[in-house]
């Protein structure tokens, strides 16, 4: 008389899921997480790599300059770039700055430093301590994933992760004089170069600008004029009446 009612088909017991939905689940879950994970990580060491090609590059830069000046310098004649102009008529030689050998002077550290920072052929960076035509090539540092940490315990611990960087730039160079009181009637005049190297680091996603400047010494020299009748080191005394030797003669 009493019928057995059927499950719906909805509340049935379902067996376990099969093992290519489990495999697909799992797969998802796994791109997800590793996107996560690596979307962290990469901004994390992003700052750490960055920091570390800013101070490489401006250590190759700085010693590409220095160098440069060096080698040049020992070639160069400071005579022929400051000229002395006699007068001719016993009073103190003038003094100008030769264009041509200044700008040729510049000319040549400039192509220098280019070429040392590889810049020529766009492809200035480099890891090695002393300067030569094979500088600043793209280089590859290995960061430690502790560093994602930012426990200085656990920096060098970790895989390292293999990161490119290369850099591009150009320089930029200027000639300055400068004078400088030495003595009664007399100065010194120093002759310095100002270089300017404009860098654009770019490594993996990231890329940021910056700049080595360094004001070299180029040489200098003292430059001595008339012996002055009176001398008062700009005080307010009164001057005292000098007379001239011709005056002088006249008077006996």
């Amino acid at each position: 008389m009493f019928r057995a009612r059927r499950r719906s088909k909805l509340f049935r017991k379902k067996g376990p899921l099969k093992t290519r939905h489990v495999f697909f689940i799992s797969f998802i879950l796994f791109i997800f997480t590793s996107i996560l994970s690596l979307s962290f990580v990469n901004k994390t060491v992003e700052p750490v790599i960055m920091s570390i090609a800013k101070n490489e590059v401006d250590r190759i830069a700085t010693n590409a300059i220095h160098e440069s000046i060096d080698e040049n310098m020992e070639e160069a004649n400071l005579n022929e770039i400051i000229m002395k102009n006699d007068t001719g008529d016993n009073s103190s030689p003038s003094y100008t700055i030769n264009p041509k050998a200044s700008i040729s002077l510049q000319t040549d550290i400039k192509e220098d430093i280019q070429k040392k920072l590889g810049i020529i052929d766009s492809n200035p960076f480099a890891t090695a301590s002393s300067i030569d035509e094979e500088q600043l090539k793209e280089v590859v540092y290995y960061i430690p994933l502790g560093v994602i940490t930012g426990n200085a315990l656990l920096a060098n611990y970790g895989p390292k992760i293999p990161v490119k960087m290369a850099a591009i730039g150009n320089v930029e160079s200027d000639f300055n004089t400068h004078l400088t009181h030495a003595g009664i009637n007399t100065v010194f005049l120093e002759l310095t170069v100002k270089f300017k190297v404009n860098m654009q680091i770019v490594i993996p996603s990231l890329a940021d600008d910056m700049i080595v400047e360094h004001t070299i010494n180029a040489g200098g020299i003292l430059i001595e004029g008339d012996v002055p009748s009176y001398y008062s080191n700009g005080s307010s005394t009164i001057a005292p009446a000098i007379m001239k030797p011709e005056e002088e003669e006249e008077k006996e």
